[in-house]
């Protein structure tokens, strides 16, 4: 479980590249739904035969924007609000003030029409973040109030006035618009805390177990991972490693080069150390200039071997313009151990290494019966050396 410094910045992504994907389905359906009403239109309807085509063209456009990468996401959002606006709006204006009366269009606008702008509300407010969906929302509730209220006056000036039913059913209308609109800003409005709680919750989580320098987990993450990895290990039978390095005369880099060059040992250190280790391993700073591995799921010769890989990636090439390298020791889990026993023994090992003379991988001397070491796999406990 090797830390991640960007695994924010990559959920990110991947919620953008969704994002994308719906998108480019709604526009898709879009482009298609145009295209059919526009194919299937009445001959005295002029609307559908003169303004879907262009706007069938503008929504395969966005497609190509949207799928070239041409326009930031937010970009985008705004254009596919406007346009569907437009066309949503303009066929109501349509209706209102060019087609047949209201009274004969009633079930065509109360059942269709003002159906598309309470989605188109929603939309906005799914698309747009909270401030800009209100005022995305209240624009286009005006909008249709005006062209509600001019339909009707137009209406009146000719003589033909809608039924009191037919008035009230529009007043209806736009009353569940408004509520709508104010039901979709609550929501919108406990959406946002939601994210911003959620957000410091993130931080405050990675303040609490990410070591600011590394950007691999603290101690007090990697204990808790570690009892994590135990438990597992201990309920399935499964075996675990860990590996304590320490980097050798890392004093001497801080005391004649600076404690900023030695901040960027670490970092590069981390780094090679992180290319080394597998997926499911948990690297961290356990303190200073020593760093622990916990390895699920390995004897303790392959842990050896993957600890000598991690020395080797040190001694090999300057770390930094330095000679950096390092002494690691290595314990296997026994059913018997806790956290505190099992890291101890790997600290033994480590200082073994360092009284040895530094610089190599240091096992313990008796290996636990296991697949790993071609023995059997031991039955009975044994005593923790």
């Amino acid at each position: 479980m090797t830390e991640q410094p960007d695994e924010s910045s990559t959920e990110i992504r991947e919620l953008r590249a969704r994002k994308r994907l719906v998108y480019a389905l709604v526009l898709v359906g879009g482009i298609t739904i145009t295209l059919l009403s526009w194919w299937f239109r009445g001959p005295d309807d002029p609307f559908l035969t003169r303004v879907y085509p262009p706007f069938a063209a503008a929504l395969a456009g966005l497609l190509v924007v949207l799928w070239r990468q041409w326009l930031t996401l937010e970009h985008i959002e705004g254009l596919m609000v406007l346009v569907a606006s437009a066309l949503i709006l303009g066929r109501l204006a349509w209706h209102m003030h060019f087609a047949a009366g209201i009274e004969q269009q009633l079930m065509v606008l109360v059942g269709g029409h003002f159906w598309a702008v309470g989605l188109l509300v929603a939309g906005a407010f799914v698309m747009l973040d909270r401030r800009r969906g209100v005022i995305a929302g209240l624009a286009i509730l005006g909008i249709s109030i005006l062209l509600t209220v001019t339909g009707v006056l137009r209406e009146y000036m000719a003589a033909a006035p809608p039924a009191a039913e037919t008035l009230m059913y529009l007043v209806r209308v736009h009353v569940f618009l408004g509520l709508l609109l104010a039901l979709l800003a609550g929501v919108a409005g406990m959406r946002d805390q939601l994210q911003r709680a959620l957000l410091r919750a993130e931080i405050l989580h990675d303040w609490a177990t990410t070591d600011p320098l590394t950007g691999l987990a603290n101690r007090r993450a990697a204990e808790a991972g570690l009892e994590r990895e135990i438990a597992y290990a201990r309920r399935y039978g499964q075996p675990m490693s860990v590996i304590i390095a320490d980097l050798d005369h890392f004093k001497d880099v801080n005391d004649t080069h600076g404690h900023a060059h030695g901040d960027r040992v670490l970092r590069e250190v981390t780094a090679r150390l992180q290319a080394r280790v597998r997926d499911s391993d948990l690297t961290a700073r356990w303190g200073g200039e020593e760093l622990l591995v916990v390895a699920p799921g390995i004897y303790l010769r392959e842990a050896t071997a993957l600890a000598e890989r991690c020395r080797r990636a040190l001694a090999e090439e300057p770390v930094a313009g330095l000679g950096i390298t390092a002494t690691l020791g290595v314990a296997e889990f026994a059913p018997e151990d806790d956290r505190e026993s099992l890291l101890a023994r790997a600290d033994r090992q480590l200082y073994a290494g360092k009284a040895a003379g530094r610089n190599r991988v240091v096992p313990p001397p008796d290996p636990l019966p296991g697949p790993d070491s071609g023995t059997t796999p031991r039955t009975t406990p044994r005593t923790t050396t």
